[in-house]
């Protein structure tokens, strides 16, 4: 796997978090601050990052890659979760509360979470 990212949904827009298997990590807030974490980084993104790919791995393993040249529109109030791959994108998408109450999903979307709160740390 390349990378995974989430796109959580905001109040007005999503705020998307992406991490990539060189450890970097890309961080938009749907109020346009951005924050951006190359390597080398601490143990604690390594960690954290490591951690989300795995969870990826189990997602993955169930979906087929997007074949379609472009993604569907994301719906406010939807969660997309996706994984990069050499044979292309798997994700899915969907109503956030529906999405996030899959447990696998779920795992994904508390990994993503447990790292954007150690990239936030960074920033500030």
């Amino acid at each position: 796997m390349l990378g995974v990212i989430a796109e959580m949904p905001m109040e007005s827009g999503h705020d998307v978090l992406a991490a990539y298997r060189d450890g970097s990590v890309r961080y938009l807030n749907f109020s346009g601050k951005v924050a951006v974490v190359e390597p080398p980084t601490t143990k604690d993104v390594s960690d954290a990052v490591a951690a989300w790919f795995v969870v990826a791995e189990a997602i993955v393993a169930g979906i087929g890659p997007w074949e379609d040249p472009t993604l569907p529109e994301l719906p406010a109030g939807n969660l997309r979760v996706m994984m990069l791959t050499p044979s292309g994108p798997h994700f899915g998408q969907g109503p956030a509360d529906a999405l996030g109450a899959d447990p696998t999903v779920g795992q994904f979307v508390a990994a993503a979470a447990a790292l954007l709160q150690t990239v936030v740390k960074l920033a500030t």
